[in-house]
């Protein structure tokens, strides 16, 4: 979007959003230390417009000083930590000066952005719509974690014992890890539960109570999944009291609360019949593949840190829709999308491993998608996966949802997001590996990045690494279609499936 665009699309929706913060700015400039370090802390970066005045109806106002405001607030970047690099824009509407400035979001491994004088616990601050909020210490906790490598799933708690796990449950995991892992059929029974993170220093680790344990909640009170099922579409008191059509809580194992969960849902929802071809076909109300992802994704992604490991996953029934919400967003700062295509980091790595042994999951980053393949399968509105404030929701709905009012103001302020990162300079803008987000939001520029990466002779498989994507995606979305444009030329065109095959930018001034 223009500069331009943004400022008609603000005085036309009087409002602040996500990535979007206004300053009047007509008497001098204004503290906006708070608003850089959220902006800098969140993949979307944001866009703070002065001249603007939100206190009287969204007016334009103009800036006192352009050159002024922009020395001024670049000061104040320059007391962030790390400092920030603003990038300056600025239009006349009626007869008035709008400064735009432009915030790149910061990877994770340079977060938390705060003012340097308040330090992290009192100057790092996030964006909750359009509120600047100070950073909790889980989300602090959640940054320095991933920073350092902390792994919380092989942590050990005092209330856990060797005899907490189950011998049935060991000896049918020996066999599965021996199965799947062949260098540990080498080694003894000890030996395969300590080097797979089934026990450290002589006591189970949380990944290990977690599969293996015969009752994890004794060492873990809360790491259970807590379920209601309502007949509304919001938790409120119907006319007769009644609140709750059903309320479960589920412990356990992993494999334990996900079939207790899976089975709520399947008892609280409805069951449609279906002839086809002369055949009855019982459909759930919602697809049994979708629920198993969502489920299992909230239990193997969660938080199991410190600040988290008292609070459950909890699973709501609305007549509407399926919520799941669980402690603890996208590993790594990583954008949702980019889940299931882009090479991502993984929160609990030994739980996840020790899941795939039991074949109960599989760590391919493949849930997010199997969901979205599994509405549309359905005709089903598409389903939300929201990232903020330390947590991860999913809203899966049936087909009594309705499309949200707020869809097309969310579509723009995406793409209002999009602009921002677009238009930072050079130097402020995160790295190849660390920008997926912005290439898939803007397939041109990730087409131009392929034709610069492609000045010599690349394999498929070089390009996917390179930018940290399957290499399936990668051929379907992007190798296929520019070969077909004339953007990519093959090394060997008379044999396009070899091995051997590589792809070079057929003109390097090529403009797609």
């Amino acid at each position: 979007m223009e500069l331009q665009q943004i400022v008609q699309h603000v005085l036309e929706s009087r409002c602040e959003t996500q990535t979007l913060e206004i300053k009047a700015a007509a008497e001098g400039t204004p503290r906006v230390y708070d608003t850089l370090s959220a902006f800098s802390n969140q993949n979307e970066g944001g866009i703070i417009l002065f001249g603007i005045d939100e206190q009287h109806g969204f007016d334009i106002c103009g800036v006192y000083d352009a050159q002024d405001l922009q020395k001024k607030v670049h000061g104040q970047c320059e007391s962030m930590t790390p400092e920030i690099r603003p990038a300056f824009e600025t239009m006349v509407a009626d007869g008035k000066t709008i400064v735009a400035a432009y915030i790149s979001g910061h990877p994770m491994s340079e977060r938390p952005v705060y003012r340097t004088s308040k330090g992290i616990t009192e100057g790092s601050y996030t964006r909750i719509g359009d509120a600047d909020v100070r950073m909790t210490a889980t989300e602090l906790y959640d940054i320095e974690t991933f920073k350092e490598g902390r792994r919380d799933d092989i942590s050990t708690s005092p209330a856990a014992a060797l005899d907490a796990l189950d011998a049935r449950k060991i000896g049918r995991f020996i066999l599965n890890a021996t199965k799947e892992r062949p260098l540990l059929s080498r080694r003894t029974d000890d030996e395969i539960l300590s080097l797979t993170g089934i026990i450290r220093d002589d006591r189970p680790t949380l990944a290990g109570m977690l599969t293996l344990g015969d009752y994890p909640q004794r060492a873990y009170p809360n790491l259970c999944i807590t379920a209601i099922a309502l007949n509304a579409t919001s938790i409120s008191p119907d006319a007769t009291g009644e609140r709750f059509l059903d309320s479960k809580r589920y412990e356990g194992t992993i494999e334990d609360m996900l079939e207790g969960a899976q089975s709520f849902i399947a008892h609280n929802s409805r069951t449609k019949v279906v002839i086809k071809d002369g055949e009855r076909i019982d459909v759930p109300e919602y697809p049994e593949t979708a629920v198993r992802e969502i489920i299992l994704n909230a239990l193997m992604h969660r938080d199991y840190g410190p600040y988290c490991n008292g609070t459950p996953v909890r699973l709501t029934l609305f007549s509407d829709r399926l919520e799941c919400w669980n402690p603890g967003g996208v590993y790594g700062g990583q954008n949702i999308d980019d889940i299931g295509y882009a090479n991502m980091p993984t929160r609990n790595p030994t739980l996840v491993s020790l899941l795939e042994i039991q074949k109960i999951a599989e760590n391919r980053h493949s849930g997010i998608p199997v969901i979205r393949e599994e509405a549309a399968s359905r005709g089903l509105r598409q389903p939300e996966f929201l990232d903020r404030n330390g947590s991860f929701l999913v809203r899966f709905f049936n087909e009594n949802a309705v499309p949200s009012a707020d869809d097309q103001t969310t579509a723009t302020v995406n793409r209002i997001g999009t602009f921002a990162r677009q238009s930072a300079p050079q130097s402020t803008r995160q790295t190849d590996d660390d920008r997926h987000g912005h290439v898939r939001n803007n397939p041109k520029t990730m087409r131009h990045m392929i034709l610069r990466y492609c000045h010599e002779p690349r394999s498929a498989k070089d390009i996917a690494e390179h930018f940290g994507y399957n290499m399936t995606y990668m051929r379907k979305t992007f190798i296929r279609p520019m070969v077909a444009q004339g953007a990519l030329a093959r090394t060997m065109p008379d044999k396009p499936r070899s091995k051997y095959q590589r792809y070079l930018a057929a003109d390097q001034h090529t403009v797609l």
